[in-house]
């Protein structure tokens, strides 16, 4: 349902109220009565239009919770009430800190001092961490003890700052974490060959919390509700997001949505050699993406042993799916609402900050801290993400490159696991 703002339903109620009192009373009885009515009622709608309170601004009492917060990171014992709250340790907390305090966002440009940027970055990382009702201004507002401005004030500041990182944190791999990469892929495969494909993707949805009122439709998913399609890159050994691409709506298939991922649209950047990419049957077989058989092909039995391996290694991407949206909630039912292009980008730089702290926390907390946060997720909400084909997204000769490449590591499979048995 729509909502109505409230200076539209003031003003509706007011020429409503000229109508019952027209109906009522009567015209007035002589032109200058009339005229002075007149202008009454315009002065009335026209302070309507311009006042910029419409409401009396009462004090509101605050509380808050964030001293307990502070109480939690002292006194070990309590860390994992700190983490519970913010999804972060007490010691990443104070390394994002340290990261962003310094940016010109926090810097006042006037003489009013801005809150400590340990109150705007927890804030913020309270809201990243909630879904639902819990995760609206107000609620996040009566936990902080600021108002409802201030929040969103906050979150706009730190987001700024946590963006001017991004290109530290997701970028591509050295040489030497790629080794790591293979070394992974040969060590779960048992094949020499398949060490190449070191990057793994999928497609997932991020659910809005309701539909959009711009080109609301676009955003409906096969899971019947609103959502945006995101694709995450991963590497397998510690879930680093290494490749993303969202902005497509819920609307749009895996394999289309992939089109706009760096892999996709700079393989060569990407990858070097004889390097690929893992993926599921929805997505469209080339050199350097090399997807499980659709069917009738995935009924075959040597087709069938293969791709059981590759979803063995690609159980990794699952993973990161559940890091990602374990730790950072908001990804379950964002909360913003579309009514433009500019609230569209507002809500994909939720998922762009997530990804970015989910790399963080990688480099300062360590894979066992993203599983934790993976095991905390149910994995169900991401079933049937890969279902479904789109053909002819790609010219025939790159898919031909790409089944050839697919049927050596089939052979190679085959060969190395059941023609020595």
């Amino acid at each position: 349902m729509t909502r109505i703002p409230y200076r539209t339903q003031l003003r509706r109620a007011y020429l409503k109220y000229m109508v019952l009192r027209a109906i009522a009373l009567g015209p007035p009885e002589d032109t200058d009565a009339a005229m002075q009515l007149l202008e009454e009622d315009t002065a009335i709608l026209l302070a309507i239009e311009k006042i910029r309170y419409l409401r009396a601004r009462d004090r509101i009492l605050r509380f808050g919770s964030l001293d307990e917060a502070w109480q939690y990171a002292r006194d070990p014992h309590t860390h994992h009430r700190f983490t519970q709250m913010f999804r972060v340790a007490p010691n990443s907390f104070q390394f994002i800190l340290r990261l962003i305090q310094d940016h010109t966002v926090f810097q006042s440009q006037s003489h009013v001092p801005q809150m400590p940027v340990q109150t705007q970055l927890a804030i913020t990382l309270y809201r990243l961490g909630r879904y639902g009702n819990g995760a609206s201004v107000m609620d996040v507002a009566r936990m902080a003890g600021v108002s409802e401005g201030s929040v969103e004030l906050f979150t706009r500041r730190t987001f700024t700052a946590i963006m001017s990182y991004h290109d530290t944190f997701v970028r591509r791999l050295t040489d030497g974490e790629k080794e790591v990469e293979k070394a992974w892929v040969e060590r779960h495969s048992g094949c020499p060959g398949w060490r190449e494909g070191w990057l793994m993707h999928d497609g997932t949805i991020i659910p809005l919390f309701q539909k959009p009122t711009q080109n609301g439709d676009a955003y409906f998913t096969r899971k019947s509700n609103y959502g945006l399609n995101a694709q995450i890159g991963n590497v397998p050994s510690n879930l680093r997001i290494v490749d993303y691409s969202h902005g497509m709506t819920g609307s749009a298939h895996d394999a289309s949505a992939f089109e706009s991922t760096a892999a996709a649209r700079f393989p060569d950047w990407i990858f070097q050699g004889n390097e690929f990419g893992w993926a599921d049957s929805a997505y469209t077989l080339t050199a350097r993406t090399i997807p499980v058989h659709k069917k009738p092909a995935s009924l075959v039995p040597n087709n069938m042993r293969f791709d059981k391996a590759v979803a063995s290694l690609r159980v990794r991407s699952e993973h990161t799916m559940g890091a990602l949206k374990g730790r950072w909630q908001c990804l379950r039912g964002l909360r913003c609402s579309i009514a433009s292009n500019e609230d569209h980008f507002a809500a994909c730089n939720w998922i762009t900050i997530a990804i970015i702290l989910h790399n963080v926390l990688i480099d300062v907390e360590g894979v066992e801290s993203a599983e934790e946060f993976a095991r905390t997720y149910d994995m169900a909400e991401e079933v049937g993400n890969g279902e479904g084909g789109a053909e002819g997204v790609l010219d025939s000769v790159r898919m031909q490159n790409g089944m050839a490449r697919r049927q050596l590591l089939i052979d190679e499979y085959i060969r190395v696991h059941y023609n020595n048995m």
